[in-house]
């Protein structure tokens, strides 16, 4: 898809001495310079020497696909690519200034000819190559699964689409394919029938839409330092283990936080004795240290409530592991739990 078409004429810019181009060029701002490059070789050549700040790149798919573009020294500020069909500019491309709380975003209008998708991957490989910038974040759907794989596979962060994984072998695919270095989030699967997953996930921080498919083994056998599953179902037994292999130290070494959404139809009071049987809990009354955020992904979260019982069970080490719960009472005798588990340790 083209960015602009060709003029009859070329822009007389594109005739300047390289000195006087390479200047015009270093004092446009981040869209103006994506757009000039696109409009020779020559321009494009000029623009890969300037030594431009690194770009934070964000492929986002959900709710219109866009590319949002921020520079190191100017992080408050997004400039954002955009092939919406809804926006009717007289002209392509075009250029919006918004508003947004305290700072201006810079917006740029190209038209969306139906194959928007194929535009934008061209578009960020020629970004990637004029700012030397990796695509720091991405929402991967269904289209853009082998061509990332096969441009960018290593990622800080990824987040995947509901319905992208059809088939186990995709998901093997993913797993070995490519690599989340910070962060990744797979939404719900689009496979036929259930199965169970019991090989690790090589990436640190992992959230799982869906997760029935995520078994103990997959956990005690990996090397996450966080996990975060909803709609899971792992037993009480199967949590049991997780605290009792997280004590003896031998397993989940790199643990920090584990956040479990699931549900049962079993009492409450058997399912809380399940989970804590022959285990050696005390009770954190007060919070002795605890650190009251953690990082997921490029975000602050509060691992455990402000309010309500925590228990505690300490490893030999000096690790502690804060264990904290609450549950709704849903219809048909079900039960929908919420358990976070965080481990730490006191400062000296």
């Amino acid at each position: 898809m083209p960015i602009l078409s060709k003029p009859k004429n070329q822009f007389p810019l594109l005739k300047l001495h390289s000195v006087v181009l390479f200047n015009c060029i270093e004092h446009l701002d981040i869209l103006e310079v994506i757009l000039f490059s696109h409009l020779s070789k020559r321009a494009k050549k000029i623009a890969k020497i300037i030594r431009w700040s690194p770009l934070y790149i964000r492929w986002t798919s959900q709710g219109g696909p866009q590319i949002c573009l921020r520079s190191s020294t100017d992080p408050g500020r997004e400039y954002v690519i955009d092939y919406m069909k809804d926006e009717k500019p007289s002209e392509y491309p075009c250029f919006q200034s918004r508003l947004i709380g305290p700072q201006v975003d810079r917006f740029l209008f190209l038209k969306n000819d139906g194959n928007a998708i194929e535009g934008m991957k061209k578009m960020v490989e020629h970004i990637c190559e004029v700012f030397r910038s990796p695509i720091r974040t991405i929402e991967i759907a269904e289209e853009l699964l082998e061509w990332i794989i096969t441009f960018q596979p290593i990622i800080r962060f990824v987040w995947i689409c509901d319905d992208v994984i059809t088939s186990v072998k995709s998901l093997n695919r993913i797993f070995k394919s490519l690599k989340a270095t910070d962060y990744f989030q797979l939404g719900s699967l689009a496979i036929e029938g259930k199965f169970h997953y019991t090989e690790p996930i090589p990436f640190p921080s992992i959230s799982i839409r869906n997760s029935y498919w995520f078994t103990l083994p997959l956990i005690l056998n990996g090397n996450n330092s966080i996990i975060l599953l909803d709609g899971s179902e792992l037993t009480p037994k199967d949590i049991n283990t997780i605290l009792r292999e997280w004590q003896m130290g031998f397993k989940l070494r790199n643990l920090e936080y584990l956040k479990i959404e699931t549900f049962t139809r079993l009492d409450a009071t058997i399912y809380v004795n399940q989970l804590f049987e022959s285990l050696n809990l005390i009770v954190g009354i007060e919070n002795d240290g605890r650190p009251t955020t953690i990082k997921v992904g490029d975000k602050l979260i509060s691992p455990m409530p402000h309010e309500g019982i925590i228990f505690n069970i300490t490893r030999s080490d000096g690790a502690i592991l804060s264990i904290s719960g609450r549950y709704e009472e849903l219809e048909d005798n079900k039960i929908k739990l919420f358990l976070s588990l965080q481990v730490w340790r006191k400062q000296a």
